[in-house]
């Protein structure tokens, strides 16, 4: 039982690098031309990446025994919370196309991204990747990464959202207000 619980835990550190080599392999090709859009705050985004290095080492230092069932059933159910995550992250990364970037930025001519799971909430991604840690930090059965996430990672997200949507807010103006309206920030029918 041991064995299979590190096989689910390492399939779920895994999953992880799925959106980042999408992330990496969607820029290629790019025109790095970026003077006519407008580059939201960067100190959002140094802050999640600080949050989830803190977060990693966490996980594996203080992940929980890999013996018994309660082992098994939290690298289980932590597991498939981690797939679902990366499974709305890429989709809503794919979703986004050339209007992806790393940092904050808005422009007309790539438009306003309302569609697939941008229909339900404005900001998918992070919805993704905040089910993506969830499920490792239960995966590993570590409190303290579980700790991480909710008062560091998600808080970031939420910082960054925000951030993000004064940027859309100045370039798309109605469309956005209407588009704001009429979905939820991260969590579909709840936040």
């Amino acid at each position: 039982m041991a064995t299979l619980v590190i096989v689910l835990r390492t399939i779920s550190l895994l999953a992880f690098a799925a959106p980042m080599m999408l992330a990496v392999s969607g820029r290629r090709g790019e025109s790095t031309a970026r003077s006519h859009q407008s580059v939201g705050d960067r100190a959002p985004v140094v802050a999640n990446f600080a949050a989830v290095a803190a977060y990693l080492p966490s996980l594996l230092v203080f992940s929980s025994s890999p013996a018994g069932s309660t082992a098994l059933l939290l690298a289980s159910s932590g597991l498939l919370l981690a797939v679902v995550g990366v499974a709305v992250a890429l989709r809503s990364r794919i979703e986004l196309g050339r209007a992806w970037s790393l940092l904050p930025r808005a422009d007309e001519a790539m438009g306003l991204v309302t569609t697939g799971p941008y229909r339900l909430v404005r900001h998918p991604m992070y919805l993704g990747f905040a089910l993506l840690v969830t499920g490792q930090a239960l995966a590993f059965g570590s409190w303290p990464a579980l700790v991480i996430v909710v008062s560091g990672i998600v808080p970031t997200f939420a910082w960054r959202a925000r951030a993000e949507e004064e940027l859309l807010s100045r370039t798309f103006g109605e469309r956005w207000a209407a588009y704001r309206q009429r979905t939820r920030m991260i969590v579909p029918h709840l936040l």
